[in-house]
């Protein structure tokens, strides 16, 4: 068993901290788009995303209808949860530098607090729901039979944030290194169970996708909890309008065809340097698949199409770092679920060795987590993917505004 880490513990406790403030001040300043999503509810009848903002909604009858109160007490809880989660997923790995380099990948947990504009976003609680699925695939009781009230679960979290659709592939991977040859029959009839009644919801949900008359009925029902520019600004508003009309009412198909040379090429770039602890792991990692179902080609194969079952979201949609800092947690905890549970190794080269000996060593350690820190904020880039939209250097727009406020 690995020493306890108190490193993870002073990072979760400050993200967790971080995650309250943000939450407060979203709240208390009413923002339209880090509040506001959280709001969305059936006051006008069922509509896609309304499942979370309605709990809030009925919760706040308990608190002399203050939906201010009931959103930071259910939100707050479920940001505590994530990360209590996520250190209960992390604490029995001995960290090597690969484990730390993917902790401090611009787009895992230094995101949303790096690009202060997204904030806490609905797909947390799909980040919170896939780590507790896989602490159960890690259980010594675990049980093929116990995938049903998971799945069940998945589907609710679909009434949340339809997004969760098109990460479905990321619930089938781990199964593959737990399910046995005698099993295959029942894993592949809950696999189809499982994509079947996804198709069913989103179907549901996109003939329900919202209309005018939810946007003002809900606006209504926040009262004045409503957040700023209700009715015409966030994403409470764009349940009325078209799914290939954006926010300001334009039409925005095929978006991402009209991004001049620098937006691509600085957007490529933020990526790249993004996956990059993602690319030293697979560099120097390696997963034995003796004892496993699967083969290495397979699951080459079905990782491949994991990626390319979300693209229709990037066709859809401008949020292209969010759904790619969606990417980069799910594959993260996948990845920690194989190291926790022995299944991928690392020391089997002399390099390896002697850089994590150097990275992790008493004389270079602290400066180590220095270049990480830097390495997590050095570059900000909007989580939208849009003509115009330029790579920044974090430090100097910081410099720029220290500078300007004198």
């Amino acid at each position: 068993m690995a020493k306890k880490n108190y490193f993870l513990q002073i990072f979760f406790i400050f993200l967790s901290l971080f995650s309250l403030f943000k939450l407060y001040d979203n709240s208390a300043g009413h923002d339209a788009w880090q509040y506001g999503e959280w709001l969305i509810n059936y006051q006008y009848g069922f509509v896609r995303r309304g499942l979370v903002g309605e709990i809030i909604f009925l919760f706040s009858n308990l608190l002399e209808n203050n939906i201010q109160i009931a959103f930071l007490i259910m939100i707050s809880s479920v940001c505590i949860l994530y990360y209590y989660f996520s250190y209960q997923l992390l604490k029995q790995i001995k960290f090597n530098f690969i484990h730390y380099f993917i902790l401090f990948s611009p787009l895992f947990y230094f995101f949303f607090v790096v690009i202060s504009k997204v904030g806490v976003k609905k797909e947390i609680l799909l980040y919170l729901f896939y780590i507790i699925y896989l602490l159960n695939l890690s259980s010594k009781n675990y049980n093929l039979s116990n995938n049903w009230k998971y799945f069940l679960t998945y589907f609710l979290l679909l009434f949340n944030h339809e997004v969760a659709f098109f990460y479905l592939p990321y619930l089938i991977l781990p199964l593959l290194f737990v399910i046995k040859k005698n099993n295959l029959r029942n894993f592949i009839f809950q696999i189809f169970f499982l994509g079947a009644g996804s198709l069913l919801i989103i179907i549901i949900l996109y003939y329900n996708k919202g209309s005018l008359e939810h946007t003002l009925s809900i606006c209504r029902s926040l009262g004045s909890y409503a957040p700023m520019k209700c009715d015409w600004w966030g994403p409470i508003y764009a349940l009325s309008n078209d799914l290939f009309v954006n926010n300001e009412n334009v039409p925005n198909l095929f978006f991402y065809l009209t991004g001049d040379f620098n937006t691509n090429i600085s957007f490529a770039f933020y990526i790249f340097y993004s996956f990059i602890p993602i690319i030293i792991f697979l560099n120097f990692s390696y997963i034995n698949f003796e004892n496993l179902t699967i083969n290495k080609n397979i699951f080459l194969y079905l990782c491949i199409l994991t990626f390319l079952f979300s693209l229709p979201l990037f066709h859809m949609t401008e949020d292209w770092s969010r759904w790619f800092s969606i990417h980069i947690h799910l594959i993260s905890f996948f990845i920690f679920y194989l190291y926790k549970n022995k299944l991928i190794y690392n020391n089997k080269s002399s390099k390896f060795r002697k850089i994590d000996d150097f990275l992790l060593g008493k004389k270079f350690k602290n400066y180590f987590m220095i270049i990480l820190f830097i390495f997590a904020t050095a570059f900000h880039h909007h989580h939208f993917f849009f003509k115009g939209v330029k790579l920044e250097f974090t430090y100097y727009k910081i410099f720029k505004k220290i500078e300007n406020s004198f």
